[in-house]
């Protein structure tokens, strides 16, 4: 079992949460809240696989802007097949959850040979990564620095660009962030993670997923473990005076190891 927040996405810009997925094997659980009236009175919730078809799961019934309902996977998709749930909601409105970033290339279907292109390229892209991080070994962030792009935010640090399914290059730990939903939510705004290095007293590295610091975003980072805040200026752990970073854009941290 595993939580999503759905994302209330305007002409391609998050306004706020809209709710929740809770995703089992047999299906979803959607629970909506804070809807738009002019949605009326039912939702239709599809499935975006990784052709970018949209697959109807059902409808929500709404009421008074709240709904829950439970929908089933069906012989088209299931989790393992499924990028995002999407909500159309009314004109450009609409709700999204990003369930992974990346699809598995071993699950496609070595029959469906029209996408066969597609298939070898994304399998050939993994293959390489795996190889990179077998060749990384003694200076591994000199290495990982020429095969990343580096980024300069904070005189404090180095660091590099990555994406979410380049958790790889970390420690075997840390593998799972590839599909936190923290990070898979933040990444689908911003389109980008920062892999920072400090080495001011011993090395430390830090996952930095961008957002906006407000006191809810917080709460929130603080239960997928990122426990600090980075605006290129100064690095705050969240139990200091955060009131001057209010508003700030910047990067939620979370220690890792490479």
């Amino acid at each position: 079992m595993q939580f999503f927040y759905i994302d209330y996405m305007n002409n391609g810009k998050k306004e706020r949460n809209i709710g929740f997925l809770r995703v089992e094997n047999d299906g979803i659980s959607v629970g909506l809240r804070g809807v738009p009236m002019q949605c009326g009175d039912r939702c239709r919730v599809y499935a975006v696989n990784m052709y970018d078809e949209m697959i109807l799961l059902g409808e929500v019934s709404v009421r008074s802007g709240y709904g829950m309902e439970k929908l089933r996977w069906n012989d088209k998709v299931d989790f393992a097949r499924c990028m995002r749930v999407e909500i159309p909601l009314y004109g450009t409105r609409r709700g999204v959850c990003v369930l992974r970033d990346d699809y598995p290339a071993s699950d496609i279907p070595a029959e469906t040979a029209v996408h066969s292109e597609i298939h070898v390229a994304k399998r050939a892209d993994r293959e390489e990564t795996e190889d990179l991080c077998e060749e990384i070994h003694e200076d591994k962030w000199q290495q990982l620095c020429r095969l990343y792009p580096e980024i300069h935010i904070c005189p404090e640090a180095q660091s590099i660009l990555i994406r979410p399914r380049d958790a790889v290059i970390l420690s075997a730990g840390y593998h799972e962030l590839a599909t936190n939903s923290f990070v898979l939510h933040a990444y689908y705004n911003y389109r980008q993670l920062l892999l920072f290095r400090y080495a001011q007293k011993g090395v430390q590295y830090y996952l930095g997923v961008p957002g906006v610091y407000y006191e809810r975003e917080q709460r929130i980072a603080q239960m997928f473990g990122f426990e600090g805040f980075e605006n290129g200026e100064a690095r705050m752990q969240q139990d200091a005076d955060n009131k001057l970073y209010k508003g700030c854009f910047g990067y939620y941290m979370k220690r890792v190891e490479i």
